[in-house]
């Protein structure tokens, strides 16, 4: 299977902090005449990808395909899609999201000035061997056309805003008019070695609903006098993992969720453990871990995010209204790399049962590809944290 080292990307803009460039749709119509015996396709996606084959998302996990240094390691992912091209039109969709291709959310480690830096960038082979034994390779080019997504900005740590209101319904499916759409830009291969993938995904792993709903919950910070007032979502256990989104909005209502694991010893919810607070970062806007979404206003909406994850308990939601503050409003994905467990530990003492827990629990929500120092304020892998675990 061909690992192709030809690159595309939507634009060569880069999301700032205080910019955002939408993350990217890429779609390719192709016309297949013969029909086909095998289909395989390698995929690699920087920062991060989704891939929809006729509609369809077959994306092998959340934050496919892995988090590497580009001048070093580019990791593919690689498609059995035997059985599901068949002749007539096919339609390959790509999404796109800025993953450590361009981390400016990680500014407080210099990861903004990674010498691999760019806009997200796309390399695909789609590989049909025909029933006659005819072989065709399809690579992306300025054939792959793009458009801006619904997904208006998004970070790996800072989390994402998309706007419902700019969707485009069928953009992924054959028989849509794209003659609108721009030409995708042919983009310098970074510098790694191309390698298949073989980590295994990052999958969902649990579901939780809140355990409790509280309003006017209010949560300020100093040094910017911002003050958000909202439902505090309270799951009951801390994980790591994204919530996903059921609302019946206004057209343009806006809401934002804020996700953190703390209460102080007042009952009072806070984000102060996962943003940095230092006099160099006051001018600079907030790092916290919020998603906002912007309602089309059509109906029951849901939403998950794409292209980033939080450590938390709770999420304070703001910009409802009391009716809109349901059980259902926001589900808990509990998510981490699909680790296996190959052994257990259980006794009588139950205090040394919740330690195993908890430790279970820690493991597991720090490992996104792999082992990380926290997952809500730096998602590093430290080498010191990764030894001691």
């Amino acid at each position: 299977m061909k690992l192709s080292r030809a690159f595309v990307s939507a634009t060569k803009e880069m999301s700032t902090l205080y910019s955002s460039v939408p993350s990217p749709y890429l779609r390719k119509s192709l016309t297949v005449g013969k029909p086909v015996k095998e289909a395989r396709m390698s995929v690699c996606g920087l920062g991060f990808y989704r891939f929809w084959l006729n509609g369809e998302e077959l994306t092998r996990g959340h934050l496919s395909p892995y988090i590497s240094a580009a001048d070093d390691v580019l990791d593919y992912d690689v498609y059995d899609l035997t059985g599901r091209i068949v002749p007539g039109e096919t339609v390959l969709g790509f999404q796109l999201g800025n993953g450590m291709q361009n981390a400016f959310g990680g500014y407080v480690w210099d990861f903004e000035k990674a010498p691999w830096r760019s806009a997200p960038k796309l390399a695909v082979c789609l590989e049909l061997t025909a029933k006659d034994g005819t072989v065709t390779r399809i690579e992306a080019d300025e054939s792959f056309v793009c458009a801006p997504s619904p997904l208006i900005s998004d970070d790996l740590r800072q989390g994402e805003c998309y706007d419902a209101r700019l969707e485009i319904p069928g953009w992924n499916l054959p028989a849509f008019d794209d003659s609108g759409w721009t030409p995708a830009i042919p983009v310098e291969a970074p510098r790694g070695k191309g390698v298949v993938c073989e980590a295994h995904p990052i999958v969902k792993t649990r579901e939780l609903t809140p355990v409790a709903i509280r309003p006017n919950t209010e949560l300020t910070f100093a040094h910017n006098d911002r003050k958000v007032t909202g439902y505090l979502y309270d799951f009951g256990e801390n994980w790591a993992g994204i919530v996903r989104l059921k609302i019946q909005g206004r057209p343009g209502q806006k809401l934002g969720m804020i996700f953190g694991e703390f209460e102080n010893d007042d009952g009072v919810f806070s984000v102060d453990n996962i943003r940095f607070v230092r006099p160099e970062y006051y001018d600079l806007p907030l790092y916290i871990q919020e998603n906002e979404y912007t309602c089309k206003g059509e109906g029951i909406e849901t939403w998950t995010p794409a292209f980033t994850y939080h450590g938390f308990r709770y999420a304070l939601v703001w910009g409802i209204e009391p009716e809109q503050a349901t059980e259902d409003l926001l589900t808990y994905l509990v998510m981490n790399t699909d680790l296996q467990e190959r052994g257990s530990f259980h006794c009588s003492d139950e205090v040394l049962n919740k330690l195993q827990n908890m430790t279970l629990v820690a493991t597991l929500a720090n490992f996104y590809h792999f082992p990380t120092d926290c997952p809500h304020r730096e998602k590093n892998g430290w080498t010191a944290d990764a030894a001691l675990s």
